[in-house]
């Protein structure tokens, strides 16, 4: 028995050591970049140097759809970006397209009852023939980011007397681009599919099982819909057929996207952790900006791209480990104990100030209290079966979504039992169309933002001891100011919210009027009045892109001049 043991021993080693050999080799390490902006998008190309990056997507400003490069503008980025991202040895760059543009855009003759004729082959022809065209414009490019749905004209609303059904349509669509662009041309394809439903995962299952070309690969959101309520992930990716790349908005559109501290480590590496283990994914794609002259290089929010880097090299790390590698790779030891301690408190500060008790109350990232889109997003990603959330800032309860926290923060005009969007919603009986803001809601509210308010000083406070001990002035200056406006925009955002959902229940009548109330609003008046001006007279403002954060004041500055031009001031004064 004895001398089984060895036996034993070398089999497990082998074991193990044959494990290893088989860890999956990632094929992909892309960056996504949005921006036209020529000097930034050049920056940008630079820092690759500075990551294992073999792939560059050029989307949203610069191509979003192929027909773009019609415009010499376009074109002429498109193929200085390609040359350049070749000359810094990346291997491909790609397109971003959609299938199907608006209707117009395509001949009368090939459409029957306003549809475009899926069973005319001389539609397919000039299909071939209009993507050739524009190809031959983009010589150097190396493939296409096509999004088969979120398009002015769906493919699956066209008419078919052959293709019975959703899926055989968009088969065909695919399969036919796929042998011009795959097998003809040569090059990459990889395909979109934004879900919303369940129906739309089980309508991109379906379709994918059909497709015949199995070259193209499928790149999928790793955070449905971009919002960090509750953030989830796709488990259904691990059945897609063909390999799948990860795209991550390493920018965050809706928390500030980098010109505050849109510093979400965790998030990033949690979500790399997760969609690594699927034997189908091969890589990642990392949206490096938000337009304009944004870029989260050289930015605290690197730190999001630094850590999807530091999954890949190390599936056990950790985040504290990730930020602290991060900091002493950037900026002096000696000041690392501070910046780390402002670098942890970030995440709690953006989503206490740029999302109220859970709801992003921003138009990608503006202030937008109103934005229908990010109260909806629950439903749309429909799931019924967990609509508790927990909100920690100060508060410590668990709220249901809908009957709590949506039933009171939306307003009237959202909660309409007409919008199909909602209709579960209401058949739970979770939604009233009236208003039902109150003051219960309004101190959970003022406990939430005021909570950032405070954890955004803390935040400032470290980043200011940490400046004797940075030798280097312009990095100290660029992690300084976006603290500082991160600081200005909590206690904007708490201003906003006391005025905004002050006269919400002001308004609501006589029975919900009282002193307090009254002098809430005022207060509120004058706090934004004051931030407004700080903000307006702060000398480093940050790139402007989707998000324009001196605009926060003007749009805080208009509600205070809808409340001064209403009778609720005089009421309230």
């Amino acid at each position: 028995m004895k001398k089984t043991y060895p036996v034993l021993i070398l089999i497990i080693f082998f074991f193990f050591a044959c494990k290893k050999e088989e860890k999956k080799e990632l094929e992909i390490f892309g960056w996504n970049i949005l921006t036209d902006n020529t000097p930034t998008a050049l920056r940008t190309l630079e820092a690759t140097k500075n990551y294992q990056v073999n792939q560059i997507q050029l989307s949203q400003e610069i191509c979003h759809e192929l027909r773009d490069i019609k415009n010499q503008w376009n074109r002429n980025i498109v193929n200085n970006l390609t040359k350049k991202a070749h000359e810094e040895g990346i291997d491909e760059v790609l397109v971003w397209d959609h299938a199907l543009y608006y209707l117009k855009y395509y001949p009368s003759r090939y459409k029957i009852d306003g549809k475009i004729n899926l069973d005319n082959p001389d539609f397919w022809e000039w299909l071939i023939h209009d993507y050739e065209k524009m190809l031959d414009e983009i010589p150097e490019v190396d493939g296409i980011v096509l999004t088969l749905n979120d398009s002015e004209t769906n493919v699956v609303d066209q008419y078919s007397e052959f293709l019975n059904t959703p899926r055989q349509r968009l088969a065909a669509f695919v399969d036919s681009l796929a042998n011009f662009i795959v097998e003809k041309r040569k090059l990459s394809l990889y395909i979109r599919y934004p879900v919303y439903s369940q129906e739309d995962v089980d309508e991109l299952l379906s379709f994918l099982k059909i497709i015949k070309n199995r070259e193209i690969k499928f790149q999928v959101q790793g955070i449905p819909d971009d919002y960090l309520i509750r953030p989830h992930f796709y488990k259904w990716v691990e059945n897609i057929p063909i390999p799948v790349v990860i795209d991550f908005d390493c920018a965050h559109v809706n928390e500030g996207q980098g010109n505050v501290a849109s510093i979400f480590p965790e998030v990033h590496l949690e979500t790399w952790k997760y969609y690594q283990k699927m034997d189908n994914v091969v890589g990642f794609s990392l949206r490096t900006d938000r337009l304009g002259k944004t870029t989260i290089l050289d930015s605290p929010s690197e730190i999001n791209l630094f850590a999807v880097y530091e999954g890949v090299r190390n599936p056990e790390i950790e985040t504290d480990s990730v930020i602290q590698n991060y900091l002493y790779k950037n900026y002096d030891s000696l000041a690392v104990p501070y910046l780390f301690d402002a670098f942890k408190l970030a995440p709690d500060v953006i989503l206490s100030s740029f999302y109220t008790l859970g709801i992003n109350t921003t138009d990608h990232s503006q202030i937008d209290f109103k934005y229908k889109e990010s109260f909806y997003n629950q439903a749309l990603l429909q799931e019924p079966e967990n609509d508790e959330i927990e909100i920690k800032h100060g508060i410590g309860k668990t709220f249901h979504y809908w009957s709590e926290i949506v039933n009171h923060l939306a307003p009237s005009e959202i909660k309409n039992p007409e919008d199909k969007n909602l209709s579960s919603i209401f058949e739970n009986n979770w939604l009233q169309p009236e208003e039902l803001m109150d003051s219960s809601y309004l101190d959970f509210i003022m406990t939430e933002k005021n909570f950032a308010k405070h954890r955004a000083y803390d935040a400032i406070s470290k980043i200011k001891m940490a400046k004797p001990y940075c030798s280097n002035p312009e990095a100290f200056n660029l992690v300084y100011h976006t603290f500082s406006r991160t600081q200005l925009a909590a206690q904007l955002r708490k201003a906003y919210a006391q005025v905004y959902y002050g006269q919400r229940i002001w308004n609501r009548g006589e029975e919900f009027q009282n002193e307090h109330l009254r002098t809430l609003i005022q207060e509120g008046i004058s706090e934004i009045e004051d931030i407004s001006k700080n903000m307006k007279n702060y000398r480093r403002k940050g790139p402007v892109g989707q998000y324009d954060w001196e605009e926060d004041a003007d749009i805080a500055m208009n509600l205070v001049q809808q409340i001064r031009s209403s009778d609720l001031l005089a009421q309230v004064e």
